[in-house]
């Protein structure tokens, strides 16, 4: 007999779901910086509804696997995060990103369920590159960040864990013809949450392609994995398409859709996941 997905496990999900998606956006992830005294704005958006639980004892045979919310219920995660660049030196780019963050949590099908709206945890996270070769490429650097638990932890459902959280990582980047291929790996230190849970660590790495097809249409390729710090108990891995256009200036703006192919487990990260998740990033260019 098909099992129901408890509110216990919901709320276990619910303490950490929004975390992933900040850390690492789709493309951009690269070791490219900008040029001394420029700037630059961008802003992601992405919308998440997570339709399915990973339960550890499906069948009552210790084996897990994914069980569909109840009809009617469903955690729902909506961001959208501008974020402003500055070249510092050539090497060394500063990135302020401020999320404003929607969260709707329904355990109740015959009810509308809780939401609340407003600012997320606020991420900082310069870039310094190490290392460029002859022609500007390969391209290597390092990544450092540290989130601060600005959102609201009192909303309902909270906007924040109120943990302050830390980023170590490095990205690197080679041009093949007219194409960019990226690898970016990451790991995030995630602080006690206010409400004394132990959010796990998690590791995140993206591997991406930017193929131009013209003057200005570009395909986007990338592969991403979600690893917590005790793999066995946490992995979720996603393919990411999509193309973007640019106006040949400044101005440049793309799809993505982040499919789920792969995952199990949740413990101290998230029980929940979707089957694919709509990504828009646009950004500006001030050089």
């Amino acid at each position: 007999m098909r099992r129901t997905v408890t509110t216990l496990v919901l709320l276990i999900s619910v303490l950490a779901f929004v975390m992933p998606a900040n850390a690492s956006p789709l493309i951009g992830a690269s070791a490219n910086t900008l040029p001394k005294g420029a700037f630059m704005v961008d802003t992601w958006f992405l919308y998440r509804d997570f339709d399915r639980a990973f339960v550890d004892d499906l069948h009552g045979d210790d084996v897990g696997g994914w069980e569909d919310l109840p009809e009617g219920t469903g955690v729902t995660a909506v961001d959208f995060v501008p974020r402003v660049y500055y070249g510092v030196t050539d090497l060394l780019t500063l990135r302020v990103g401020v999320p404003l963050a929607y969260r709707e949590v329904d355990f109740d099908p015959n009810s509308s369920g809780d939401s609340s709206v407003g600012i997320g945890d606020i991420v900082i996270d310069p870039k310094f590159q190490i290392y460029r070769g002859e022609g500007g490429y390969p391209r290597v650097a390092l990544l450092a960040g540290v989130m601060l638990p600005t959102g609201d932890t009192d909303a309902d459902p909270a906007l924040s864990d109120g943990s302050l959280d830390f980023l170590a990582g490095f990205a690197a980047t080679e041009r093949m013809d007219d194409a960019q291929a990226h690898l970016c790996v990451t790991y995030w230190w995630n602080g006690e949450a206010e409400s004394g849970a132990d959010v796990k660590d998690i590791l995140i790495a993206s591997a991406s392609i930017e193929n131009p097809l013209d003057t200005y249409w570009t395909l986007l390729w990338e592969a991403k994995a979600y690893i917590g710090e005790t793999p066995d108990e946490y992995k979720r891995y996603y393919v990411c398409p999509g193309i973007a256009w640019d106006n040949g200036h400044h101005f440049s703006i793309g799809l993505s859709a982040m499919i789920s192919v792969n995952g199990n487990g949740g413990g101290g990260i998230s029980w929940l996941d979707y089957d694919w998740a709509p990504h828009v990033r646009a950004y500006y260019r001030f050089f």
